[in-house]
């Protein structure tokens, strides 16, 4: 059986820090849209981006729909398919909010590092995992 690549090393647990941005009489941000927007730019196309996300297409769509419609500037661009077929790409206003996002998450994530570590250090399934495991 193989070994992980850290044998020997014990891997700490650690907290994730997720963000969502209520806006006012708009609608929701948050991780899971940030992510379609990411998947999007990346395989330029709703279709492989719900497949990568195991999304519905339909879901998919329905977000793009709904994101476009939040700003004043659509976030994705659509092109129908055809002999070439169909694709989507970020806009500039898409990238530029991914990049927000992420540096919102981030900063909030080194501010309060020290919280979330207490808050993490009060688990219990975080107090088991760094015990020592007793030879039996």
């Amino acid at each position: 059986m193989k070994r992980a690549s850290s044998a020997g090393k014990t891997k700490r647990p650690s907290i994730k820090l997720q963000v969502r941005l209520d806006l006012p009489g708009a609608g929701r941000i948050g991780p899971g849209k940030i992510d379609l927007l990411r998947q999007i730019g990346e395989h330029r196309s709703i279709a492989a981006a719900a497949r990568a996300m195991d999304m519905s297409y339909r879901r998919a769509w329905l977000l793009v729909d709904e994101l476009n419609n939040l700003f004043s500037q659509p976030l994705v661009a659509k092109w129908l398919g055809g002999k070439l077929r169909g694709g989507a790409t970020l806009t500039p206003a898409g990238a530029r909010l991914v990049r927000n996002y992420e540096t919102v998450v981030r900063r909030a994530a080194e501010t309060n590092r020290a919280l979330l570590s207490e808050i993490l250090q009060g688990t219990q399934r975080a107090s088991r995992a760094v015990q020592p495991r007793r030879a039996a």
